[in-house]
């Protein structure tokens, strides 16, 4: 039986989270930041947009079970009005994540006070990214969170 993974010491950083990763496997960290209640922090931290926790996203994907893996897309779509490149980055990285996944509001019921609000937010932000190799994401994502206000 293996041991368990001690948790992490100080703070919690995505440095510290992926070299864990890159340590001991993604299955076994998330494991250990669920038992932890850590991963629900770094849900939250990946909401504000932060791009250093954003990047983590493919890392963390690989442990993820069903329902721990319904929470990443979901945090990609609280992130995308604040760091809509960085986002588009994680989509562009082909780690199994859709446009369609992040970009179509895939919230849980009564977690966005309006759709209508976060898509108005979300596509003004993106209209600032003028990344060339991000345009083709950058128009589909405009496109799917068109479709998100279509009841």
């Amino acid at each position: 039986m293996a041991a368990a993974l001690p948790a992490f010491a100080g703070a919690l950083s995505p440095d510290a989270v992926a070299r864990d990763i890159d340590a001991h496997g993604a299955r076994a960290v998330v494991a250990r930041l669920f038992a932890s209640g850590d991963y629900d922090r770094i849900m939250d931290k990946i909401d504000t947009g932060d791009a250093r926790w954003i990047a983590l996203v493919p890392k963390l994907s690989p442990g993820a079970d069903a329902g721990l893996a319904e929470e990443l897309p979901i945090a990609l779509a609280f992130a995308l009005p604040n760091n809509p490149r960085a986002v588009l980055s994680v989509l562009a990285g082909k780690d199994g994540f859709t446009v369609e996944d992040v970009c179509s509001a895939p919230f849980i019921e009564g977690t966005v006070k309006s759709i209508p609000a976060y898509v108005k937010h979300a596509k003004a932000a993106l209209a600032h990214v003028d990344d060339p190799a991000l345009a083709k994401l950058k128009m589909a994502c405009m496109a799917q969170l068109e479709k998100a206000l279509i009841p």
